[in-house]
């Protein structure tokens, strides 16, 4: 087989394109990963919270709501 400039450019693209598709792959395995995580976060938190507002006398929810609005402010 004789190796041609199209023949090249046939292989590139080829190749570019088993890139994206990996690529694409990974970003949708990263995508569905993304509640598992934030939901091992936000248990972390919330313990973390109920432990703090517990010798405080503060309510957890109160004290949830002012990290909250910690975490949101600019």
């Amino acid at each position: 087989m004789k190796l041609t400039e199209n023949r090249i450019r046939q292989i590139i693209k080829e190749e570019v394109d088993a890139m994206h598709e990996a690529e694409g792959d990974e970003i949708m395995k990263a995508i569905t990963d993304v509640p598992k995580a934030a939901e091992a976060i936000a248990t972390k938190v919330r313990a973390e919270i109920e432990k703090l507002a517990e010798p405080s006398g503060l309510d957890p929810l109160v004290l949830s709501q002012a990290v909250a609005a910690l975490l949101t402010a600019n």
